[in-house]
């Protein structure tokens, strides 16, 4: 929070800045009514009652005077001190004031000074969807400046994000916050750049998305150290440095206690309690002393915790600070719970569940509740009825806030495209008088011309015939030669696929059988010259068109010459094939086409096994899930590298078959670990 306050008094210096130069003559000339009570209003030793006397003064004087840009300026100098004094009604007034005179006067620069200053003011008030809704209007006039600020543009950016991050939508604060980083990188404004580093890190402990979160909080303290000096240029002292680091050691603490990385955490945690300027602000040493038992409490240390919680719980109830004493009370009751001191656990989680309620936290409620439901075994049914319901109702109310949001971001853009649409609405009346006027004399002059160009305009639609008749004879031309390109791949890679891999097939069975002269032997040359007279036939099949392949016009099942394909295979390394292919299959209400890039898939899967896998055995396997056909080849070989090898011409052959099945092709092998090629494709009716 430490951080949105010193953004908002920035932004306040931001708000005054651009007009500085042009009222100074007000302020370095004669000095008028309004110069004076500003100088008087700006004296800090004044009391805070008399100062805003003196405000409400200049406010009443600044809107009776003509609308120029001194008159803003002060109106804008009125709202930012009406701010820091916590007057967020007359800042908000005020802020409207300067919106309506700049769009008054057309100027876009105060109309979004405006809305922005606009927006701060609802958030003090914690109308949170107003003021999404004027940093919404004052993010599109922004981006609509050519030369608009990057500092304020990304300011307003900012201010969104912390308003989703306060409404638990931590996803779009940390879209917002990096938008808004990207523009104050450009600025090169530091303490904006910590802010914006902080709140994305908060956004993603939110999401419980830890070592990024830890990563922009050290990003955010990198951001002190580097820009040391010029932080003591704008002011700040060692000490408000120190305050920050403190404040990041503090929450980083807390995302590495969800870590379980407790002794980190308490490192963190005594680092920020070593600067002085944490021992002299009470609420952030109370915070940390009861964050540092805490974490203790989670290393299983109860040593003199029990003194660093009740010096914790004095702290905050002399500040009067009832989230911090609701905090505490929870976790001494924590404390006592684990000690099994159930009697006393029972009343502190009770007076923090009371004073939960009290402060509308909901969080602290659901905590209370959630433990009380397990303490407190007599009236055990009532806190877990009450958990239920209040945990419906915060997922209601955070659903209506989504809602909410988005009706906004509806609403903003539909007023600035209704705002666009007359803006054009005007300036097509302008222009469809002009354009009337053009017309006519458009008409006199393309009827003096068009009698004097019918021959050019005949000469030209004869060029133009002659240009589209040659555009469709090379068009023509390209289609058939793209015909032929398609058509001699095909056929290349049926030879490759069919032919040459059968060949090479037969010739090592009857090499192998050749050796042997028993019965067995010679009828297997019979089939291996039946499969010659089926390669014949399939080369005849090539030279028709290949659109029936021939290897189907036999009287067999699809799958028995599956089968006999797979396990006829002879090769040098004595490999066992086995084939299981499954009978549920459909084959004959599939195309031939369909058929055969299957079998090729097979046939060259099994013909690479043959020439490099030295594999003992193989098993094919070919099933249908729903609709999906799937086949697996796997080997025991000896592998290979498939990113080394996607080069060969039999992979390419594969991923071509698979693609004209409209199917994926899967190859997991590596050296030593045998090869797997899985092949799925949508069944084909």
């Amino acid at each position: 929070m430490i951080h949105r306050q010193l953004l908002y008094f920035i932004s306040g210096i931001l708000f005054l800045c651009v007009s500085c130069k042009k009222s100074n003559h007000g302020f370095n000339g004669e000095k008028g009514r309004i110069d004076s009570l500003v100088v008087s209003a700006e004296n800090p030793n004044i009391d805070i009652s008399v100062k805003e006397t003196y405000i409400d003064t200049i406010y009443d004087e600044a809107v009776v005077r003509g609308n120029d840009s001194i008159t803003r300026y002060y109106l804008r100098w009125a709202a930012v001190n009406y701010y820091n004094l916590n007057l967020y009604n007359k800042s908000l007034k005020a802020s409207k004031e300067v919106y309506r005179l700049g769009k008054e006067s057309q100027d876009t620069l105060s109309m979004a000074k405006g809305l922005h200053f606009e927006g701060v003011s609802y958030y003090g008030n914690a109308v949170n969807d107003s003021a999404l809704a004027s940093y919404k209007e004052a993010e599109k006039l922004y981006a609509s400046l050519k030369d608009s600020d990057p500092r304020e543009f990304g300011e307003i950016i900012l201010y969104k994000a912390y308003i989703y991050y306060d409404a638990g939508e931590y996803v779009l604060s940390e879209t917002e916050a990096f938008k808004a980083l990207k523009l104050l990188l450009i600025s090169n404004s530091p303490t904006d750049i910590y802010s914006c580093y902080n709140l994305i890190a908060t956004s993603l402990d939110g999401q419980n998305d830890n070592k990024a979160a830890i990563h922009y909080y050290e990003m955010g303290l990198d951001v002190l150290e580097k820009y040391k000096e010029e932080y003591k240029k704008s002011g700040y002292t060692d000490s408000n440095l120190d305050y920050f680091k403190a404040t990041s050691y503090n929450n980083m603490g807390g995302v590495y206690v969800k870590m379980q990385q407790h002794q980190t955490a308490i490192s963190l945690y005594d680092k920020a309690l070593s600067f002085k300027i944490v021992k002299e602000t009470p609420s952030i040493y109370a915070k940390l002393l009861n964050n540092l038992a805490m974490a203790k409490f989670k290393t299983g240390h109860h040593k003199g915790l029990l003194d660093l919680y009740y010096k914790s719980l004095a702290i905050r109830d002399s500040l009067d600070d009832e989230s911090g004493v609701v905090s505490s009370n929870f976790s001494i009751g924590e404390y006592f719970l684990q000690t099994k001191d159930t009697a006393k656990a029972l009343s502190y989680i009770t007076r923090a569940y009371k004073g939960a309620k009290v402060i509308r936290s909901n969080f602290d409620i659901l905590n209370s509740l959630k433990i009380l439901s397990n303490v407190d075994k007599k009236n055990s049914g009532y806190y877990i009825g009450r958990y239920i319901k209040v945990n419906d109702s915060l997922q209601q109310i955070a659903q209506n806030t989504r809602d909410k949001f988005a009706r906004i971001e509806y609403d903003t853009d539909r007023i600035i495209t209704e705002k666009e649409a007359l803006a054009k609405k005007n300036s097509f009346i302008l222009g469809v008088s002009l354009i009337v006027v053009l017309f006519i004399a458009a008409i006199f002059i393309i009827y003096y011309l068009n009698s004097r160009n019918k021959e050019l305009l005949l000469i030209q639609e004869q060029q133009k015939a002659n240009e589209e008749i040659y555009e469709l004879m090379f068009e023509q031309q390209g289609k058939i030669e793209t015909a032929k390109t398609e058509e001699k791949s095909r056929i290349a890679m049926e030879l490759h696929d069919g032919i040459l891999n059968n060949i090479y097939a037969v010739r090592l069975n009857l090499e192998f059988i050749n050796k042997k002269a028993d019965e067995e032997s010679i009828i297997k040359r019979k089939e291996y010259i039946k499969e010659l007279q089926n390669v014949e036939a399939e080369i005849r099949g090539v030279s028709h068109d290949l659109s029936r392949n021939a290897i189907f016009n036999q009287e067999q099942s699809y799958e028995n010459i599956l089968a006999f394909m797979i396990t006829s295979q002879k090769n040098n390394f004595n490999t066992e094939f086995e084939a299981e292919i499954s009978r549920e299959i459909e084959w004959e209400n599939t195309s031939n086409v369909c058929k055969v890039n299957v079998y090729r898939i097979i046939q060259e899967g099994l013909q690479n096994i043959n020439k490099y896998s030295e594999a003992t055995h193989v098993k094919v396997t070919v099933h249908k899930e729903d609709e999906v056909v799937k086949i697996s080849i796997a080997d025991n070989g000896i592998g290979f590298d498939p990113e080394k090898a996607k080069g060969g011409i039999g992979l390419k052959n594969l991923k071509k078959r698979s693609d004209a099945l409209n199917g994926t092709l899967q190859i997991t092998s590596a050296p030593g670990n045998g090869t797997v090629v899985n092949v799925t494709f949508p069944f084909q009716y």
